[in-house]
């Protein structure tokens, strides 16, 4: 509105210059802006709810307040005898397994056979188990009725294997189940009723693949499942009520072609549900952080995801997914971000071990063993 008031000023000469070398509108002038105003308002009103809107809109699409929680706390346990990233752990019982992995400090790739105990009770680790037939890396390792299940995984040189070792943790043994119908590394994996879900990784061809196989631990057979709909390695998955969540990953890095994507596109979101009963996928909502090389468990009926390897950076963060509302929020970040860390549900704690982080000299395997303690549940229900 003030341009043309200027140009009229110029136009018209509707000013007059003062003894102190100011111009000042004339009174006719002065009843033309006076006209003007009430015609502006709605403009200008209009203008500034479009602007409102547009703010909200944009603010909608990122995390917003109610997307954080600060109620669980972190704490630190001992830590593992040896650092490792790309490991694999669960529990049995009241004791955590962690198996192979990577030791860049070991030479080559520094891959590890060793099987290390944590016991979450008196907080203190066991080095004499014993250790995988061989030395494996980027594997699923699942504990199902007292026993260890490690499936596929990467042999010397990155090479996918087909393997499919089992530890019995009273015997302290391991012995070879039928191998996966087709090699794959850097895949993930879940027991649900009592059958094992092998899915994702990448196959000997060094491609993506979005392979679902399930074995039979009663019969030692495999079958092929229905397809995750996105082809994927390095995702992490957890189950809730007998579904199977494949969550993150990425498609590109280990060698395997860009087909002309986009670098920044090279981490995933997207979190697939997986139901066996009906040998279906689900889309559901994704994550806020893009992120491949994490730790993914379950706990009182939330799914927790930590750390990894984020776009062009490591990650902290850790994200709480509710499939009842189908809803992620932020909690409390790790005390270290890291990638290829594992993370092992006991009680009403999750204990987040290895991993490793980038420096000026190349990659450094991790020992860290940081416990993050869960909201008490009986404090949330109040909170309802």
């Amino acid at each position: 509105m003030i341009t043309p008031i200027l140009s009229y000023m110029k136009t018209n000469k509707s000013y007059y210059l003062t003894q102190d070398g100011i111009y000042r509108p004339k009174l006719e002038l002065l009843r033309i802006i006076v006209n003007l105003v009430p015609l502006a308002m709605p403009i200008l009103i209009l203008t500034l709810i479009i602007l409102f809107n547009t703010s909200i809109a944009y603010a909608a699409t990122g995390p917003t307040s109610t997307d954080f929680e600060e109620s669980s706390t972190w704490t630190t346990g001992e830590k593992m005898p040896t650092p490792r990233t790309e490991l694999l752990a669960d529990a049995i019982g009241q004791k955590i397994y962690a198996i192979g992995g990577v030791d860049f400090s070991k030479g080559g790739r520094g891959q590890l056979s060793i099987v290390e105990i944590y016991d979450t009770k008196k907080n203190e680790w066991i080095t004499s188990a014993e250790p995988l037939p061989q030395a494996i890396d980027h594997s699923a390792a699942v504990a199902y009725n007292g026993k260890i299940y490690v499936a596929g995984g990467y042999l010397e040189g990155k090479v996918p294997t087909d393997k499919l070792f089992i530890y019995d943790s009273k015997k302290d043994e391991w012995v070879e189940g039928k191998p996966l119908p087709s090699p794959r590394g850097a895949l993930t994996a879940e027991f649900i009723n009592g059958t094992l879900y092998a899915v994702g990784g990448l196959n000997s061809s060094q491609i993506p693949v979005n392979t679902n196989e399930a074995y039979d631990p009663e019969t030692n057979t495999w079958t092929t499942r229905a397809p995750m709909p996105t082809a994927r390695h390095h995702l992490a998955s957890a189950v809730i009520d007998g579904k199977l969540f494949a969550m993150g990953g990425r498609i590109l890095g280990d060698g395997v072609p860009s087909e002309d994507m986009d670098a920044l596109l090279t981490n995933f979101n997207r979190n697939e549900m997986y139901d066996p009963e009906t040998d279906t996928w689900i889309v559901k909502q994704p994550m806020f952080d893009k992120r491949s090389g994490f730790a993914a468990t379950s706990a009182n009926g939330q799914i927790y995801v930590f750390g990894g390897q984020g776009v062009e950076k490591t990650l902290d963060s850790v994200e709480k997914y509710n499939p009842a509302t189908n809803k992620w929020t932020f909690e409390p970040s790790m005390p270290s971000e890291r990638m290829g860390l594992e993370a092992v549900t006991v009680d009403n704690k999750i204990y987040t071990i290895g991993g490793q982080i980038p420096t000026d000299s190349g990659l450094v395997a991790l020992d860290l063993n940081e416990i993050f303690n869960l909201k008490n549940q009986n404090d949330e229900n109040k909170n309802k």
